[in-house]
C-alpha cells in the first residue's frame, strides 16, 4: 500500500470514529416507574434507562438528548428531568424520547438527526 493509499485510509477511519461509527446505538428505553398515580400538585419523578446495540444499559440524561412530555398537558406536566405533576384528573402517557445514536453531541449547535427511540409510562392523577 502506498503512503498516500494509508493516509487516506487513516484519516477516513479516523473520521468515522470522530462521528460516532463503531459505538453502541440505543435500541429501546424503558421508562420508571411503568405506572404511577398521584394526586393534584402531586410529583412523580420518572426515570429513563436507556438499552444499547452491545447489551449494555444506563439512565439516559437530558445531556443524552432525553426529552420528556406528556399526552396531555392539560392534565399533567413534566420537566427536562422527567418530573411529572398532575394538574387535574384523568390519566396521561409519558414519552420519554432519546437520539438513536448518542454519539453525536448535541451541545456544539449541530441537531443531532439520528432516528429517535422512544418509551412510556402511565401517570394516573387522580
Amino acid at each position: 500500500m502506498r503512503p498516500l493509499q494509508f493516509t487516506l485510509l487513516a484519516f477516513l477511519a479516523l473520521l468515522l470514529m470522530g462521528c460516532g461509527a463503531g459505538h453502541p446505538n440505543l435500541i429501546s428505553i424503558a421508562v420508571s416507574p411503568n405506572s404511577a398515580t398521584a394526586a393534584p400538585q402531586q410529583d412523580v419523578v420518572f426515570t429513563a434507562n436507556g438499552t444499547f446495540t452491545n447489551n449494555s444499559s444506563r439512565e439516559l440524561t437530558i445531556a443524552d438528548g432525553l426529552t420528556w412530555k406528556t399526552s396531555n398537558s392539560a392534565m399533567a406536566t413534566i420537566n427536562d428531568n422527567g418530573s411529572a405533576t398532575c394538574i387535574a384528573p384523568g390519566t396521561v402517557t409519558i414519552t420519554a424520547t432519546a437520539p438513536q445514536n448518542l454519539q453525536i453531541t448535541v451541545n456544539n449547535g449541530v441537531s443531532n438527526t439520528s432516528t429517535n427511540v422512544s418509551g412510556t409510562a402511565t401517570l394516573n392523577c387522580t
